[in-house]
């Protein structure tokens, strides 16, 4: 397939749009002793004046989907958590990743950062929960195996809302 460019850049493509969360509010499991929680407002600075950040396939830095500073990646946070939409370019990643969302095979997302601020706090089973309660956000990806299986992934217009699933710790 022919890419094409525009004064040596990508064209985004219409059809090759996705939107998810690469973060949820609710508290999710490290392993089987601790949990991990993104408070609220730990995004807040960040997005007030955000540095470039990248969407990544896989958190793989040589496949760059969408970034900020293009144009082609929108985020925000909101009651779910830290979302995003984004116009990806018609290259074979691309075209790749929405077709393995698509299918469902891709289904939710992951993000890298820099931690500012953290708190620690008892989970309802007694065991540890890190609070984060200031980060930078470097990148998101859409990836096969996130830490936090309540995030989500979805081709626009090409799958129902992805469903929310909740992994809290069972209370005591």
């Amino acid at each position: 397939m022919t890419e094409t460019r525009a004064s040596g850049t990508v064209k985004p493509s219409t059809d090759l749009k996705i939107r998810g969360y690469a973060v949820t509010w609710e508290p999710y499991t490290m392993g089987p002793d601790s949990w991990e929680r993104i408070d609220r407002s730990a995004f807040d600075a960040a997005l007030e004046s955000p540095e470039d950040v990248a969407l990544l396939w896989n958190h793989d830095t040589s496949k760059p989907m969408a970034r900020v500073r293009a144009g082609n990646l929108r985020i925000f946070t909101d009651e779910i958590g830290l979302g995003f939409e984004a116009t990806l370019p018609d290259t074979a990643v691309s075209r790749d990743a929405v077709s393995l969302i698509r299918s469902g095979i891709v289904s939710q997302c992951s993000f890298g950062f820099h931690v500012r601020g953290e708190r620690y706090e008892k989970a309802p089973d007694g065991k540890p929960l890190r609070v984060i309660t200031d980060a930078n956000l470097v990148e998101i990806s859409a990836v096969t195996f996130p830490a936090n299986p309540a995030t989500s992934v979805e081709a626009r217009n090409a799958q129902p809302a992805a469903r929310k699933r909740y992994y809290l710790p069972p209370e005591m």
